[in-house]
């Protein structure tokens, strides 16, 4: 089942998250090309990333990177996945139930954090870094 899709106009990249099943389906972000190939699956596997509980919103940029709003029972948080390389851990603190992503053209993600009843912007600035962004 699909909970979410994402796309680039650029690129003509979409990612889309599959939240997974009762049945042993893992959740995972397929990566796809404009011929509907899958070209990339994310989260789960935890040498390539974060393994995903339950991936909800996700956006792509114009380079192939991947965010994707996560939460489960311990873990609220925005995940990046480069276009090449591993993944990590964008935003962890004060997210309760992260539904929706955007990117701002000025270099900001937007998060919709549906428990706390709210939006929250944070600045995306050097992604080269592995670091977590706390609230602003």
């Amino acid at each position: 089942c699909c909970s979410g899709a994402g796309s680039c106009l650029t690129t003509g990249l979409m990612a889309v998250s599959e939240r997974g099943n009762e049945t042993g389906r893992v959740p995972c972000i397929r990566v796809l090309e404009p011929g509907w190939n899958t070209v990339r699956i994310l989260g789960v596997c935890s040498g390539l990333g974060p393994v995903l509980t339950c991936p909800w919103g996700l956006c792509i940029d114009r380079d192939g990177d991947v965010l994707v709003a996560d939460w489960g029972k311990q873990q609220h948080r925005v995940l990046f996945y480069p276009s090449k390389g591993v993944g990590w851990p964008l935003v962890t603190d004060n997210l309760s139930s992260p539904r929706g992503l955007a990117l701002l053209p000025d270099g900001q993600v937007v998060v919709s954090d549906s428990m706390n009843h709210c939006v929250k912007i944070y600045p995306l600035q050097e992604l080269g870094e592995c670091q977590s962004f706390e609230q602003s």
